[in-house]
């Protein structure tokens, strides 16, 4: 069984007198502010890690803010996947090579996303509820900026196409990476 911090993820080891041999094991110091006086317990191990919080891999905490988080991720996923598919388009037109090569790298992006998500789903999140909103307006708010920019400089046609799909792919990379930070 994997155990980890639920403060900042690290892999914590745990060995029993069991897994090591009986001439390695160690018992670890006391923390500085324990009483060298015995407790009524007398469990000394016990009280020392009973502040200590620990997530096992078997049983992540399921919370409201990890469940939008993976939500967010799945919908960022094929707003990426879409934005390469006409990025693709864009630069290498609609001939039936290039659209069954897009298609190809825009299922290759959904099902790495799905891996990287399976890899990243215990990780302990690094932003708060506040940054997290603040971070998903900050990205739309670039995005509609970005979209309305090369609206104003390009007329129709390729540059224009190709500004539009790069800025959601880009949108989409951004909001994936704000659900897994």
């Amino acid at each position: 069984m994997s155990i980890y911090c639920e403060r900042c993820g690290t892999h914590l080891q745990i060995s029993t007198p069991y897994s090591l041999p009986q001439s390695e094991y160690i018992i670890p110091s006391p923390p500085i502010e324990y009483s060298a006086e015995p407790s009524i317990s007398g469990d000394m191990q016990s009280e020392m890690f009973a502040n200590q919080k620990i997530l096992s891999r078997t049983h992540p905490r399921i919370t409201f803010f990890r469940v939008i988080r993976s939500v967010l991720y799945f919908i960022a996923a094929p707003i990426a996947a879409l934005g390469l598919l006409g990025t693709f388009n864009a630069i290498f037109g609609t001939s039936n090579l290039f659209e069954g090569l897009a298609i190809f790298f825009g299922l290759g992006l959904l099902v790495g996303s799905v891996v990287i998500f399976l890899h990243m789903r215990y990780r302990v999140p690094q932003l708060r509820l506040a940054q997290f909103i603040w971070s998903i307006l900050g990205a739309t708010v670039g995005w509609v900026m970005a979209t309305i920019l090369v609206a104003a400089l390009t007329t129709t046609g390729k540059p224009f196409d190709f500004g539009i799909f790069f800025i959601i792919l880009l949108y989409g990379f951004v909001l994936a990476a704000i659900s897994l930070w």
